[in-house]
């Protein structure tokens, strides 16, 4: 009996000791994002478990000798052998085509470039309706970005990178141009809610590898719509509300693929919001969609989206005696509105040549149009003395409707083997603009009529090559454009207009080139350097000073515009580490500007700045993130980011000579931290801090005209019931803090006295949204 009592222990000691437990995280293959909820099953048993939010599994397996078998929607399956306790796993999409126009303005995640990439997961854990600016503003470091109508939810929104305006950023949606290509602009307002249907986000900071349309100046932010080959057959309903009289309600769908190859995917949206301004309410909805066949060599895909918005306008910035008084205070009445579309089509085909060479082409159009109406008193206007109840009695209503349309195609090649790739590409389109300006209702007969029209073509060409650790990338993009114009002679002239020819057209032509390399010191930890070099054209608000071509800046356009291109040179400095539990990305950069086009602080009309070109400028700083596990299942993420900027000389009007002065709006630092703790399976919970240092308003950096240093905190609580139910609750400024993000030299009251003017940014605000999944 003993000698049967010790055989039976010791079997279940050495079965015990037999044991490993393993631990990791299972990623896309491609952006590197975690993949929640992928199964992880040893093979031949029933013994498994599922990766949690974060990507990361941990499982106790019965027999070293049995391998793991990694399995997720959409993905090839893997099978790994347990030969250490903590692995990463990269799968691969079934489906490679459907990233390869993606891949053509991407960094690969490995690449020697500044970058950040978000994932589907981190969009959807914090979205409620807002602009993609407003999510990424949080989730990348050097961002700093404001609101209109002080809500970040819906009306206008900007950001800036680095200091540097969303003007001079590189927008694209699959590798399409979502940027205004005669004034560099993007207006989320126009299609809301557009970041529900995001895959993942890439933003690169600096010059970046080369990207189609606008070049890539203070960065880029390229998105990827949803990968239809990556979803499960599902529709979800998505209802949310909060403060602003904020209400939104999401319904998307997706067949996945089917046998036959073909899949869909669609979502409708419609949201409205009061606003925190006074009168800055929005009206919008949106469409969008994405789908077509999957084939093993072969894709088409058809993806579009449509939005509408009316907002009411809040442009200006308020005096800070105002905001003290009323902090909903808008100098715009309930009458100074807009009413715009945006809309993109773009269809793909995408083949796999043979093992090595894969070939993909986009036609694309996209356009927008509508009305942008203020009021302005006519000479018998009559306003009530006192300032905060001032009313107009007579008025009339300037409308200043303008149109868009862009047309054109990209085409590409990839080559790819095991220590080479190439991607070779090029892309044409032309733009087509109207401005007009009508004295409603008579829109018959606008007192304004100007069109304007921009072609470019541009070739790419990026390759990288792996010597062992080493790898090198080089990168150019060629672009040669021309920006032409009809001047409406009767608004210039009057009624002694003469006939003229029209002028000839201005053109640029620019090569952008790059090169870098990264260092694998080991399988975790890389180092990286780049130095690239990128010129960019002014816009055409830039060349006429104004929104209007006119007597005073015909020369502009006839004799020859006195704003010259901007260049930067831009050198890149840094590491990263990531392992199965946590990652850290940290890198210098120093950027050398010539004839550097930024503000000066102040305002042409409708809240946009007047620039002008720095003849000698930089801007140097360093860029941290970082998600570390504590302990258990208490994470610490966030980004942090100092910047100095210097601007040597300059000369402006009324302010004479200027010297080593900083940038406007660019603060030293820009902080964003936060801890997540799970507290049981599915329900996480999360605060996060902000903090970001003053900015001056104007060059002469005249220490009253700042925007003052601030800091806020953030609460965010979310409950994952399954794979059905979705709920979350977000309670943003948690201490109510009175702050701002934006601000220039204002006098909206007409005293002549400038002082400090704000945009406001939320006060304590809550959301509340639900997801049901069938």
């Amino acid at each position: 009996m003993k000698k049967a009592l010790f055989v039976f222990f010791s079997a279940v000691a050495y079965a015990i000791a037999a044991q490993t437990t393993v631990s990791g995280v299972v990623k896309d293959a491609y952006d590197k994002a975690p993949l929640p909820g992928a199964a992880v099953v040893e093979k031949g048993t029933e013994n498994g478990t599922t990766t949690d939010a974060e990507g990361r599994f941990q499982l106790t397996v019965l027999d070293d000798n049995h391998p793991l078998i990694f399995q997720f929607v959409g993905y090839e399956q893997q099978e790994i052998d347990v030969n250490n306790n903590a692995i990463v796993v990269m799968l691969e999409t079934r489906y490679k085509l459907e990233n390869l126009i993606v891949e053509g303005v991407r960094a690969a995640q490995d690449d020697p470039v500044s970058q950040t990439t978000v994932s589907r997961k981190e969009i959807k854990k914090r979205y409620v309706g807002q602009h993609a600016i407003f999510l990424l503003n949080e989730l990348t470091p050097s961002m700093n970005a404001y609101s209109e109508s002080g809500t970040n939810v819906g009306n206008y929104g900007q950001i800036r990178l680095r200091g540097i305006g969303q003007e001079r950023v590189n927008f694209t949606l699959n590798g399409v141009p979502l940027n205004d290509m005669i004034d560099h602009g993007v207006f989320f307002s126009n299609f809301t809610d557009i970041a529900s249907s995001f895959e993942s986000t890439q933003v690169q900071r600096g010059v970046g590898v080369s990207a189609t349309g606008a070049a890539s100046y203070a960065g880029s932010i390229n998105f990827e719509s949803i990968n239809v080959a990556n979803q499960e057959k599902y529709g979800q309903l998505e209802l949310g509300g909060g403060s602003f009289g904020t209400y939104r309600a999401n319904f998307n769908m997706s067949t996945g693929v089917n046998e036959k190859g073909f899949g869909f995917y669609s979502s409708f949206s419609r949201l409205f919001s009061d606003g925190h301004k006074r009168h800055t309410e929005t009206d919008a909805y949106s469409f969008f969609m994405t789908g077509g066949y999957y084939g093993e060599r072969d894709l088409l895909r058809l993806t579009a989206f449509t939005g509408r918005s009316q907002n009411g306008l809040g442009y200006y910035t308020i005096d800070e005696s105002i905001l003290k008084e009323d902090p909903r205070f808008n100098n715009l009445t309930e009458d100074d509105n807009d009413d715009f579309s945006q809309y993109l089509v773009q269809l793909q085909y995408s083949r796999q040549l043979n093992d090595r060479w894969r070939s993909s082409s986009t036609l694309y159009y996209g356009g927008a149009g509508g009305d942008f109406a203020e009021g302005t008193p006519d000479e018998d206007s009559v306003f009530v003395e006192n300032f905060f109840t001032r009313y107009q009695l007579e008025f009339f209503q300037i409308n200043f409707p303008l149109k868009n349309d862009h047309f054109g195609i990209i085409s590409n090649m990839s080559y790819e083997t095991g220590d080479f790739s190439l991607t070779t590409g090029v892309h044409a389109y032309r733009f087509l603009r109207e401005n007009r300006q009508e004295i409603l209702p008579q829109r018959s007969n606008p007192t304004y009529l100007e069109r304007s029209r921009k072609d470019e073509l541009a070739l790419f060409a990026k390759a990288s090559y792996d010597l062992g650790k080493l790898r090198l990338l080089a990168d150019a993009q060629l672009r040669t454009m021309s920006l032409s114009f009809e001047p409406d002679y009767d608004f210039i002239f009057g009624p002694d207009a003469v006939e003229m020819e029209d002028p000839d057209a201005l053109n640029w032509t620019f090569f952008n080139p790059s090169v870098g390399a990264r260092y694998l010191i080991s399988d975790r930890l890389h180092i990286y350097s780049s130095l690239g070099l990128a010129h960019r054209e002014p816009t055409r608000i830039d060349i006429l000073g104004g929104f209007q071509l006119n007597g005073d800046n015909l020369d502009q356009i006839t004799v020859g515009p006195s704003f010259e291109p901007e260049r930067v040179l831009d050198f890149e400095l840094g590491m990263r580490w990531d392992n199965a539990r946590g990652r850290l990305d940290a890198n210098f950069y120093f950027m050398d500007f010539s004839n550097e086009i930024a503000p000066i602080g102040e305002i042409i009309a409708f809240g946009v700045q007047r620039r002008r070109n720095i003849p000698e400028s930089y801007r140097t700083g360093v860029e941290l993130s970082w998600y570390y596990p504590i302990v258990g299942r208490l994470y610490w993420t966030g980004g942090a980011a100092y910047m100095h900027s210097n601007i040597s000389e300059i000369d402006v009007e009324g302010l004479g000579s200027l010297s080593d002065r900083q940038h406007v709006l660019s603060p030293d630092w820009i902080i964003n931290s936060g801890l997540q703790y799970e507290l049981i399976r599915g329900l996480t919970a999360e605060v996060k801090a902000h903090y970001m240092s003053e900015q001056y308003m104007e060059l002469t950096n005249n220490p009253e005209f700042t925007v003052p240093s601030w800091f806020a905190m953030d609460a965010l609580l979310r409950y994952d019931a399954g794979s059905r139910v979705t709920v979350s609750a977000q309670l943003n400024n948690i201490f109510d803090n009175t702050y701002y993000t934006f601000g220039l030299p204002s006098d909206v009251d007409g005293s002549g006295i400038l002082e400090r003017g704000f945009l406001p940014a939320p006060p304590r605000n809550f959301f509340l949204t639900m997801q049901l999944r069938f």
